[in-house]
C-alpha cells in the first residue's frame, strides 16, 4: 500500500510540474494561509492582492496599517516562506485599496471548442504503462493512466 501510494504521490507531482502550475499552487496557498500567520485582526483589514515575479501585493484598508505592515515586513516574508516551505517570497508591496471578500464567481461556460486529443505514440503509452505499473488497485490504476494520458495530450507540441 505505502508503495502504492508513492507511486501516485510521484505521478501527480510529476504531472503537476510538467503542467508548470507547481509554484502557481504554493503561491495559491498563501490566500488560505494569510489569516493564520497574520492574525484575525490584521487579516479584516489586509488581503493578499496578486503574486508576481516574487513580490506579494498586499491590499491594505488605510494608510496607518500600511506604515505598520511596512515596519513588520522582514517578519511577514519569514512566516510566509516558513508556511510555504519554500523561499517564494522576496518583497512585499502594500497598496491602498478597499478592502471585501469578492463574491465567489461563477465558472463561465467556454465557446470554444476543445482541442482534439491526439493520440499518444507507443512509447508514450508504454512509459505511462511503467509509471501506473506500482499502483495495485486496478480501478485507480486505470484513473491514474487516464489522468496522465489527458496531460500528456494537453501538452503543447513545439
Amino acid at each position: 500500500m505505502a508503495q502504492e501510494i508513492s507511486s501516485l504521490r510521484r505521478a501527480l507531482e510529476r504531472s503537476l510540474r510538467d503542467l508548470g502550475i507547481q509554484k502557481r499552487l504554493k503561491t495559491e496557498q498563501l490566500i488560505v494561509l494569510w489569516p493564520k500567520i497574520v492574525g484575525p485582526s490584521v487579516a479584516k483589514i489586509t488581503n493578499p492582492a496578486q503574486f508576481r515575479n516574487g513580490t506579494l501585493f498586499i491590499d491594505v484598508a488605510d494608510h496607518v496599517w500600511m506604515q505598520e505592515l511596512k515596519f513588520q515586513e522582514v517578519e511577514l516574508i519569514r512566516r510566509l516562506n516558513d508556511a510555504l516551505c519554500e523561499p517564494l517570497v522576496r518583497r512585499l508591496f502594500f497598496q491602498l485599496a478597499r478592502i471585501g471578500r469578492p463574491a465567489p464567481s461563477l465558472p463561465q461556460e467556454s465557446t470554444a471548442a476543445l482541442p482534439v486529443a491526439m493520440p499518444l505514440d507507443p512509447q508514450q503509452e508504454l512509459a505511462l504503462e511503467r509509471e501506473v505499473a506500482g499502483v495495485r488497485d486496478p480501478e485507480l490504476r486505470e484513473i491514474l493512466k487516464d489522468f496522465r494520458r489527458r496531460l500528456l495530450q494537453a501538452r503543447p507540441t513545439s
